[in-house]
This record gives C-alpha cells, structure tokens and sequence, in this order.
C-alpha cells in the first residue's frame, strides 16, 4: 500500500465531482423551478391587471349609463314644462330655449317638438340650419307607442344609426321620445318630444384621459359594432372589425371577433387575443382585455324607458393593454431575482451556515415589506375607485336634487291652499295632509341629499365639549319624554378644550340621539358619555335598542344604506365625513338584543 493512502478513503477527486455534480443537479432543479415559478407569476399578475382593467370597464360603463341619466331627466323637464305652462306661450318657448341653451353643450344636438299628428312644430338645434316645421314626421309606430296612455311619463330610446335628415345627412345618432300632455287637459295628447343625441360625444367625455397601465386605453361600441370612442380618431364611427381589417389585412383578429360577440349578447369578462398594431407599434401585439356591456336599464332613473328593440340595444366598453406591458415587467423583475438567487445560491455553496441564516432572515424581511407595501397599493387603488364612484353618484343626486326641489315645493304649496278651500271636506283633508306629510319628508330627503353631496368645511374654535352635550341634550328633551325614554349623563367633570366646530359636532349627536330613539320600540334608555385620553376627547350615545347584526354593521356608514322604512341612509354617511373632516373616528359596538353604542374620538388641537 502507498504511502499516504489510508484504505476506505474516498479519492478527492470523486469527492469534487460528486459536489460539481450534486450541483449541476441543484441547479437544473432550481432553473426548472424557476421557470415554472415564472410562468405561474405571470399569470397570476395577467388576472389580476385584467381585473383592476375589468373594473376601470365597469366605472366607464356606470358613468355612460350616468350620463344617459342625465339626458333622460333633461328631456323630462322639458316635457315637464307643458304642465306648468299653456303651450303656445311665449313664457314656454322661452324656457324651452334657455334650457336647450344650457343642456347643448352636454351632447344634445337638436330638441324637436312634434305635433299631435306627428308632424315637426318646433325644433332647437345646435346647427345653423334647423329642420323646418312640417318638414319631418315621426313612424306611426313610434306615434302609436306615444299615443298610448300608459306610456305618459315614459320615454323611448332608439338604436344609434346614420341619420337620413338633410341636417344630419349620415351622422350616428340616437333618439329619445316621450309623450306631451298639457295643463289642466287631464288625458289629453298634445305630441311628442324628442332629444337628438350625439354619442360620440357622450362616449368621448368619459373615456376622455383614461388610462390602463402605461399605454392601455377603452374603446366603445354600439349594438352594430360601430366604433363610438376609440384612441384611433379616425376609427371613430367605423365598423370596430371592418376598419381594423383594412389597416391590416392579413391579420384574422379572430378573438377581437369573440370578444365582441360575447360583448354585444350582454356578456361580462376578460381575455386575451392578437391586434394587428399597437399605438406606433405596427406589428401584431398580444393583448389583454376586459370588457363589460353599457345598459340603459341600471341608472338612477328605472323603469321608465322602453327600448326601440329590445334584443339588439346594449352598448359595450372595452379596456386593453399589451401583455408585453405585464409579461416584460415580470420578466425583468423574475431575472433580477434570479440573479440575486444564482448569487446567493453561490454564497450558500461557498460560506458558512451562519451566512446562510443572515441571508434568509434578510429575504424573509424583504418578502414581509412587499407584502406590507402591496397591501397598501391595493388599499389605496380601493379608496380611489370608491372615492370617485361616490363622487359620480355624488354629482348625479345633486343634479336630481336640484331638478326635483322646485316641482316639489310647488305641489307642498297647491296641497296647502286647496285644503283651505275644501274645510268642509275631511276625506280630502285628509289626501291633502298626505300629500303634505310626504311632500316634508321629500324636502328632508333632499336636506339630507345636499349634506352629503355639499359637505360644510367644519369652522374651528375652541369649545367645552359637555356644554355642547347638554344643549342637545336639552334639545332632545321634549322628544324623550315623549316616547318615555330615560336619560343618563355620564359626562367627565374634567374635560380639556377641545378644538372643532360645535354646529358640526351638535349634527352628529342629533344623529346619533335620532338614531337611538328609532332603534328603541317604546320605552328605553339612552347613556351619554364623555371623557379624554391620550390627548383625545371622547363622546359615546348608547342605546337599549334592538341591536345590529354583524352584517348591517358593516354597511351602516355607506351612503343610501338603510334599515328603515323611511330613511335616507344618509344620516350616518354624513356624520362619518365631519367626524373625518375633524381628523377623528367613531366605532360601534352592537349586537342583536343588546343595543348599540357609538363612540365618537376627536383630537385636542384640533
């Protein structure tokens, strides 16, 4: 035997090859894992990038359907103006003008007054050239429709189609119609109104500046597949499939042809399919795409429009981006890690096992701050998307309100001056005071309509929280005894200065005690608190009410929420912004058969 050479040992040699090999494999294993990891990321970040796409399609589409709204409720009010006014009038043609010359810059290219016999006696028109009277008639069977009794107060929503009218020779448009009954004529006819929309411009303003991704961008289409918004302008009012055809022929844009055929039968979803260009990019480019339908059934006004053909009238939004916008940002990021992981494969081969430790524990710091910032990303993408649905809700029940406050206090006061004329007639006294009754809870609903829309700054100044409390409270009192409900004040002798706005601060305790009152069938108890902490003020209202369920409580602070038979749902919605507007929260405890309590907490300073 030789020397140095012990027997059993294993040669060095076998001992480098066998680690050159276990690494080989380990890294084989690892690059395969990688892949596969990959592609799962991939996918994974596609849905959900076709998701927040998925959902920018349903806030074009809501705001279209808002927009439809809005025209809807224009042409009531101009067929609103026959029952105030005798119709040849020179006081209605002058509203008629005044409101088309607000209502013209909101798309609305001609406002037409037809006859009894469904022949042209007025038109208002955004071109210089307006179709004389007489010179159009309406189908019979749209004169039949509006002749119909049970259609008054109804409108009717044509398809968009090319214009054949001398003014509008060729031009897509879309029509609204609603029947014309008179003042003090009970079911008498008097014609027909109709509103010429413009839809490229109603298509144009909400997909106006919207984005997806980097170079994403919507499009819409009609129930014939006519392009009505589209970042190509000049693709605008093409066939959506024959203009893309001529621009790039040898393309068979056979998932745009499936995705549009599932878009026009009123279907919901995401895909992908293969587009002859992108933007400057002139070469075909996968994409990825959301799209929802655009239907004129699920606004704020219901139930009131009947549509030219039912089967063949939905609108459709679609948002698309390059899967290259998506796949290449995982792409670079997934080879920067690894590389990262090569190194610190390497490193672990070569170092220590307390390197390895270190190493780690900084990757599983790192994964815990991704996912800490990933989670605030999409808690703040949340906030936004609510944040500007309410603001559209927001402007639409401001426009309605505004509409509907002058009609309403005329019919409070025609109710009140024909009950004193009839003070020998109870049972019309009766249908009067009803009358009456609802026409305050209206005016309340709007009060509480314009809280929520137009919210008061809160003015600031330095107050004694309890004083606040008691003048409420003395407020409330009378209401209290009423219903028999007992009081109990637990209130801090010993409470800082607190700076906030004490009108603002009086609202939300009167919410709150109302709140209470409502929740209490009969006899009860309510418990006011106050007290500091922390440099925070606090104020709690408890009642021994029914309580709430988990599933209510969370609901209670959205808008138009309610539990009640005649509530707004805007009384909590209210208090929750000036109670944010002061830089604090409120919490609530509640449970069924145990009553709730709100907890009110506000900052010293302010």
């Amino acid at each position: 035997m030789k020397a140095g050479r012990r027997q059993g040992t294993i040669p060095l040699t076998l001992v480098i090859g066998a680690i050159l090999a276990g690494t080989l494999v380990l890294s084989v294993v690892f690059y395969y894992s990688w892949q596969k990891l990959h592609r799962r990321v991939e996918n994974i970040m596609r849905q959900q990038f076709n998701q927040q796409q998925l959902e920018l399609a349903r806030k074009i589409a809501d705001n279209v359907e808002a927009y439809i709204d809005i025209l809807e409720n224009a042409l009531l009010g101009y067929a609103g103006l026959f029952y105030q006014t005798p119709t040849h009038s020179q006081i209605l043609n002058q509203a008629l003008v005044e409101r088309f010359e607000r209502h013209k810059h909101f798309g609305i290219l001609e406002l037409r007054r037809y006859n009894p016999y469904g022949e042209l006696e007025q038109a208002l028109s955004i071109n210089p050239h307006p179709p004389r009277p007489g010179s159009l008639s309406l189908l019979p069977q749209e004169m039949e429709w509006a002749k119909d009794p049970k259609h008054k107060g109804r409108l009717l929503l044509s398809k968009t189609y090319n214009s054949t009218e001398p003014s509008w020779q060729g031009r897509r448009v879309l029509r609204f119609l609603t029947p014309l009954y008179g003042l003090n004529l009970g079911p008498k006819f008097l014609g027909v109104m109709e509103l010429l929309i413009d839809p490229f411009f109603v298509c144009g303003k909400v997909t106006e500046g919207v984005r997806s991704g980097e170079t994403g961008y919507p499009w819409v289409i009609d129930q014939d597949g006519i392009l009505l918004a589209h970042y190509e302008k000049d693709f605008v009012g093409q066939d959506a499939i024959r203009v893309r055809l001529a621009r790039k022929p040898k393309v068979a844009f056979t998932g745009l042809r499936e995705l549009q055929a599932r878009l026009l039968q009123g279907e919901e979803g995401v895909t992908e399919y293969t587009s002859g260009w992108h933007r400057a990019e002139l070469e075909e480019t996968p994409k990825l795409a959301a799209y929802t339908p655009i239907r004129f059934d699920k606004g704020l006004i219901r139930d009131i429009i009947d549509v030219e053909d039912p089967s063949h009238t939905l609108w459709g939004v679609v948002l698309a981006a390059p899967v290259g916008e998506v796949s290449g940002n995982v792409e670079a990021v997934m080879h920067q890690e690894l590389f990262l992981v090569g190194i610190f494969f390497l490193v672990a081969f070569l170092a220590s096992g307390g390197l390895i430790c270190v190493a780690l524990i900084w990757n599983k710091m790192l994964s815990r701050q991704v996912e800490l910032k990933t989670k605030e990303l999409l808690e703040s993408q949340e906030r936004l998307v609510r944040s500007e649905r309410f603001a559209a809700v927001g402007e639409a029940a401001a426009y309605v309100s505004h509409e509907i406050k002058n009609p309403l206090m005329v019919v409070g006061g025609l109710a009140r001056q024909v009950e004193r004329r009839v003070p020998d007639d109870p049972a019309c006294q009766e249908k009067l005071q009803i009358i009456q009754n609802e026409v305050r809870r209206l005016e309340n609903f709007l009060g509480d309509l314009r809280d929520f829309t137009r919210p008061a700054l809160p003015v600031k100044q330095s107050l004694h929280l309890n004083q606040v409390i008691r003048e409420v409270q003395a407020l409330m009192e009378l209401e209290l005894q009423e219903k028999q409900v007992t009081l109990v004040s637990k209130l801090s002798p010993q409470l800082p200065e607190l700076v906030a706005d004490a009108n603002q601060l009086k609202q939300i305790l009167v919410n709150l005690f109302k709140n209470a009152l409502e929740a209490m069938d009969g006899e009860g108890q309510i418990t006011v608190a106050s007290g500091a902490k922390d440099g925070q003020v606090w104020f709690s209202v408890q009642d021994t009410g029914a309580g709430m369920t988990p599933e209510v409580l969370g609901k209670i602070f959205n808008p138009f929420f309610t539990t009640k038979e005649k509530g707004t749902g805007l009384g909590l919605s209210v208090t929750h912004k000036i109670i944010t507007d002061h830089h604090g929260t409120i919490t609530v405890e509640s449970a069924p058969g145990r009553g709730t309590q709100f907890t009110v907490w506000l900052p010293e300073t302010g």
